[in-house]
């Protein structure tokens, strides 16, 4: 089976992608490819903690950290960089800025899918796309659905003072995150834990939903999906200055200096960074 995995260039899908490519190579048949979407929406330009945001997920690893990794010869840490991971696992991981980006269309017409993956991936899957894979395009949404669909559903979540943040594996249509369910589940939100933390627990729950999917397909087995009802679709766009006040003012954070420097340190970084220091 021919799997297209869509994706982000950034650090939680560089997480992402070690567990998932590791899960999916171990199963018989597979061949991977992975598209990575690289677009900053000038929101992330203009909002002090998206800016933020984008600077810890996107410019630091990707800018710096990444690069020095790949200069050096050996494997540092138990997580690996793209270059790594496409290294490792004998696979191509592209880089698209766009839809018409060759790395994108090659993708799609060379590699002919069976399967698409969508997982962070930073652009609308065009409707041309929904019959080209015999199995479909899904998309592993970390939120729970209906009541999450769009962006940031760890925040919404957490400043709505929810226990658990849900994990929705669903087929694409043309709305935002309101295609058919295939499965679901959820993460604890544990007190003192952060959104970014929380976001990646979601993911990798997802990475076992798809896992589960692919081994059904492999084995002929049915897989049925229910409507959402679109009438409860609620999506959310990327928070606004004043939810971004009320998150901080409800004890709650977005990122924190211990985490993230563990989940460096899990690449092999361990030097001192001094843009760490500000995270929030």
């Amino acid at each position: 089976m021919r799997i297209l995995i869509l994706s982000k260039r950034d650090l939680t899908a560089t997480v992402l992608l070690n567990d998932l490519l590791a899960r999916l190579a171990a199963l018989p048949g597979c061949r991977l490819r992975v598209v990575l979407a690289e677009r900053t929406r000038p929101v992330e330009l203009e909002v002090p903690e998206l800016a933020r945001m984008k600077h810890l997920e996107r410019d630091l690893p990707f800018g710096t950290l990444f690069p020095r990794l790949d200069a050096t010869p050996e494997q540092a840490g138990e997580l690996m960089t793209p270059a790594r991971l496409a290294a490792r696992h004998g696979i191509d991981i592209g880089v698209a800025r766009g839809l018409d980006d060759p790395a994108f269309t090659a993708a799609v017409e060379e590699f002919l899918p069976d399967l698409i993956v969508s997982a962070r991936f930073s652009f609308l899957i065009p409707r041309r796309l929904f019959d080209v894979a015999r199995h479909g395009v899904v998309n592993v949404h970390p939120g729970r659905l209906p009541g999450y669909a769009g962006l940031y559903p760890h925040f919404f979540s957490m400043l709505a003072g929810e226990d658990a943040l849900g994990c929705s594996l669903h087929h694409i249509d043309a709305g935002i995150d309101s295609g058919p369910l295939i499965t679901e589940g959820a993460v604890p939100i544990r007190p003192g834990r952060s959104a970014f933390a929380h976001n990646l627990d979601s993911h990798l729950l997802g990475n076992r939903l798809i896992n589960e999917l692919v081994e059904n397909l492999l084995a002929g087995r049915a897989v049925t999906a229910v409507p959402q009802g679109q009438s409860k679709v609620k999506s959310n766009t990327y928070p606004t200055p004043a939810e971004f006040e009320a998150f901080r003012a409800a004890g709650l954070s977005l990122i924190g200096v211990h985490e993230y420097r563990e989940l460096l340190g899990r690449f092999g970084i361990s030097e001192d960074l001094p843009e760490i220091s500000g995270t929030v």
